[in-house]
């Protein structure tokens, strides 16, 4: 996969154009000073479509790129919203890669350590607790 230097930026973008409005729409002002992805916030609040936003598209590619610079545990996914497998982490070698079927909101809630308790999804060789990325 080519790497794109405008991802980064892009899902930045499109999770602070999804984040601005929820927090201004809150009745006390937001949340304060907050930094977060608008993911996060919205599981928060208890809104709809977590982790299923604009940047969901570009989600896949960013999180393999950093989890491969961080020689993060390889992983083989096949996601369900995407034609090609996704395959973040290490690609050294080293490990065998562990394998995930499901959708990619999904399995950001595994690398960011959210819950993913009645999500349809399969993990083989890895714990969830494996892949996040925080902890």
């Amino acid at each position: 996969m080519a790497r794109d230097p405008e991802l980064p930026g892009r899902l930045l973008t499109t999770e602070r154009d999804a984040l601005i409005p929820l927090l201004r729409s809150r009745p006390d002002g937001g949340a304060g000073p907050v930094i977060a992805g608008a993911g996060h916030v919205r599981e928060v609040f208890g809104e709809p479509g977590a982790y299923e936003g604009a940047g969901l598209p570009d989600a896949p590619a960013l999180l393999a790129r950093a989890t491969r610079e961080r020689g993060h545990l390889p992983l083989h996914a096949d996601l369900d919203d995407l034609d090609e497998p996704t395959r973040p982490g290490d690609t050294a070698g080293d490990r065998t890669p562990a394998r995930y079927i499901g959708d990619a909101a999904t399995l950001v809630r595994l690398y960011s350590g959210r819950p993913v308790e009645g999500r349809p999804y399969e993990l083989s060789g890895a714990e969830a607790k494996e892949l996040n990325i925080f902890g």
